[in-house]
């Protein structure tokens, strides 16, 4: 049976040569298949074969990688998941690119963000972590998209100098929630709220950054303590990355406006293999 456009999804995930949404993107290549390889499946005329037919058809995905360059990061170029995506090039904050680039897409992920190194202005902060994601959100709102799925944060209280950093979340996260989100619409808004990521962030010239080896022992000594600290745990890059694939292609999974991902549930319910 022939894929045609109508049963192809596509996700267009912006930030996707970053250290969260390049582990979104590999997510989505391990649970789908690529749209060349089921271009063609053998068919009869029996309802039973066109069912499969069907069915083999629906994990077609179109995997799009935005970003400022429009390439792979140096480490990926010749890993799998690199190839199986295709990379376009896209300024995050320029309307026109970003509704080009969302146009046809099922479901768009904004994983864009920067740290609050203190050398950056603030009002750079803030538009690195809201306006940067806010725009390809509003895109993805224009063109008929019905999913958004957003990186946001969950911020502790007790870490200070972070105050630009969570007046960027939260821009994009009262977008996503009040503006997206639309059960007459048939749109459907995901915040994921993760505290740090674990992982292991890897650099150009093969250098990596083991964030696991500091982050991992402290989430088990704060979800030991139990209670709100465990919104404070560290949560594994790959459970950020298994929750953002489910809410971009997982049509039964979430409410029917907005549904918000805390960092318990990223610790405790994607801890295995996407459903």
């Amino acid at each position: 049976m022939k894929v045609t456009p109508s049963m192809l999804r596509r996700v267009v995930v912006f930030g996707g040569s970053g250290y969260v949404g390049s582990a979104i993107a590999r997510a989505l290549t391990l649970v789908t298949t690529s749209p060349a390889v089921k271009a063609t499946t053998q068919t009869t005329s029996s309802d039973a074969a066109k069912a499969d037919a069907k069915a083999d058809a629906s994990d077609a995905v179109d995997i799009v990688c935005a970003s400022r360059t429009g390439a792979p990061p140096s480490w990926a170029r010749d890993e799998p998941w690199a190839a199986r995506a295709r990379w376009v090039k896209c300024d995050a904050l320029d309307v026109a690119q970003c509704r080009e680039t969302v146009r046809g897409a099922t479901a768009v992920v904004t994983a864009i963000g920067g740290l609050p190194f203190p050398w950056l202005k603030a009002e750079e902060i803030v538009r690195t972590n809201g306006a940067t994601n806010v725009i390809p959100g509003r895109a993805a709102m224009e063109e008929g998209v019905r999913r958004l799925v957003v990186v946001g944060a969950s911020i502790p209280p007790f870490v200070p100098g972070l105050a630009s950093y969570a007046e960027g979340k939260a821009q994009v996260e009262a977008f996503a929630r009040d503006e997206f989100a639309s059960e007459s619409n048939g749109r459907r808004a995901f915040i994921l709220k993760p505290a740090a990521v674990s992982g292991t962030r890897r650099m150009g010239g093969g250098v990596t950054l083991p964030l696991s080896l500091v982050m991992d022992p402290t989430r088990a000594i704060l979800r030991a303590c139990g209670g709100a600290l465990v919104e404070n745990a560290p949560v594994p890059l790959e459970n950020v990355a298994r929750a953002a694939v489910k809410a971009a292609l997982d049509d039964a999974y979430g409410n029917d406006g907005f549904t918000m991902i805390t960092n318990k549930s990223l610790i405790e319910d994607f801890g295995g293999e996407v459903a």
